[in-house]
Parts: C-alpha cells; structure tokens; sequence
C-alpha cells in the first residue's frame, strides 16, 4: 500500500521549505514520490515553488481550495487517479487553516482504503511563534499538533533558547485550552534544517500519528480568509513597501502570510513574507500575482496599498 504523510503547519511555519528537505531524504531511498499541494486559489504559489525546486523527479499535484465538502470531494478524487501510479509516498501539504480530521477521514473510505495508509502526520511551527495569536488561531495550531508524531520547529538558527521555551509553553497552554493531555515535548524537533541528519529524517519517517483527544470548535468560514491581486506589474521595491504597509496596518487585520510572484527586468522573482522576513528567491517561472493570507482580512483596507499605480 501507499504511505500518505500529512505535513502540518500554520501559515507561514515553512511547511513548504520543509517539503523540499524531506523529499530529497526520501528519494535518496530510492522511493517515487508524489505531493499534493492544497492552497487557497486556482494559482497555487507552493505547487509552482516546489515543482521548480524538485524538478521532473518529483510528481506535485494540485487541489484548489474550496468549501470543506468541494475540498475533501477533490482531494479523494485527485487520490482516485493517482492510485495506479507507482508511488511508494504521496506527500500532502494542506492550507495553512485545516481539519485535520479531513484527511483521516478522507484516507479510511472506500476505495481509498485497500490503495492508501496513513504514514506520518507531521507538524511544522515557528520557533518564534507569535505569542498574542486569537484564540481561533490557537485553536488551529492545537488541531494540528495534537495528531502530530513530531513537531518540527522552524527558524531555529534565527531563534533564542528564551524564544523557543516560549513557544514550547505556547504549545502547552492552546493544547490544555483545547483540553488535550497531550505531552508535546518529547516529541519536538528544535533543530536547524540543515544539520538534520539521516538518523533525523529516519525518525521523522517512522513517527507516526497521535490521536489525542482534544475539543473541536466551529470557526466560521469566512474567519480566515485570503485577498488576490492579479497581473499587477509591481515593482520589487514597490512590493516590500506594500508588505510592510500591510503587516502594520490593523485596518487590515491579521495578516499572516504575502506570497506571491513578479517579472522583473531580471526575470521572475518568489517573494515569500511573514511579519518578520521578507524573503525573494529567482525562479525559472511564475504568474503574475500576490496572495495574502490571514484573519478577518478588510480587501478595502488592503487595496489602498495593492491597488496603487
């Protein structure tokens, strides 16, 4: 049977970056592999990011974002297609803001079930996680480590020992919120991506999943939600203004990640941004567009920024 692994994480963790190591490791096994990446539009920033990291080796599909019943609907039916492919693994990078329950759910139908089984499940969270986060956004975080084998933190090399305890208690406290018992520490991987190790990924590979018992919530649909600007010809400098513009700027709300592509004189140019980093990495190609992610959005407020000439 297929081994599906679930990589967690709230917007900007890095779920992406980490899909890129951790796929190496794999095919450095001699497994096919195949991700399915899930955004939030029918221009997928991650899909066209790794499939430019990983090259033709790599097969990376694609679920457009949707309402919970189209969502997992596509999600089963993309699964159903590539059933007969040969792959040893399949990868899949929900949203940012997801019900984990989806994918076990998704995995224990029929047909699904004699073709699939579930891997690992594994969560990946900031190592300098925003501390005054709304209790909706809490309450994701714990969804999505509560099912986790391992919590991979990111940014370790950018973050103090101070800073990571911070984080580890941030955890514990949005867990016992969501009244889980879980014991998350033993199960934490605070390590700069680089230096991890064969042994490191092996352990990663073979973690598994918790099914810890927290109390679910309802978050209303429209909480969380994304702004696009098509076919915009910023420039560069423009654009980190207008990132600046957008983190600061409360009328806004809680932005939480702009990612996005621009043509420039010197080709096409990734730009990836959370409150702390604004990163631009050239890339081969792209679309013309910028995405921000975050909660209770106001487009208004957001366009007198991207709408600028």
């Amino acid at each position: 049977m297929v081994k599906v692994d679930l990589i967690t994480g709230f917007l900007g963790a890095g779920k992406t970056t980490f899909i890129k190591y951790y796929t190496k490791y794999l095919q450095k096994q001699g497994l096919k592999i195949a991700v399915i990446e899930n955004d939030y539009g029918a221009i997928n920033v991650d899909r066209m990011i790794l499939q430019d990291e990983l090259g033709d080796d790599v097969d990376v599909e694609m679920v457009i974002g949707g309402d919970p019943d189209c969502r997992i609907r596509r999600f089963k039916t993309k699964l159903i297609s590539m059933g007969m492919l040969g792959y040893d693994r399949v990868i899949v990078e929900p949203s940012g803001i997801y019900d984990v329950d989806e994918f076990f759910d998704v995995l224990h139908e029929a047909p699904l079930d004699q073709w699939y089984e579930i891997g690992n499940v594994l969560a990946i969270v900031d190592a300098s996680l925003e501390d005054d986060l709304s209790k909706e956004s809490d309450y994701v975080l714990a969804s999505e480590i509560a099912y986790a084998g391992k919590v991979i933190f990111s940014k370790v090399q950018e973050t103090t020992d101070k800073q990571i305890e911070e984080t580890i208690g941030h955890i514990e406290r949005a867990l016992k919120a969501s009244h889980s018992n879980r014991d998350i520490r033993k199960d934490i991987m605070a390590k700069d991506w680089r230096d991890f190790t064969d042994a490191d990924y092996a352990s990663m590979m073979h973690s598994d999943y918790d099914l810890g018992i927290f109390v679910k919530k309802f978050i209303k649909d429209n909480h969380f939600n994304s702004v696009f600007y098509y076919n915009r010809p910023y420039r560069l400098e423009d654009i980190k203004k207008h990132i600046q513009e957008s983190f600061h700027d409360e009328k806004c709300g809680h932005v939480f990640r702009i990612k996005g592509f621009i043509e420039t004189d010197h080709g096409w140019k990734e730009v990836n941004a959370t409150k702390d980093m604004i990163t631009v990495n050239d890339v081969k190609s792209g679309q013309q567009v910028i995405i921000i992610i975050g909660e209770l959005l106001n487009e208004k407020a957001l366009n007198q920024y991207w709408e600028k000439r």
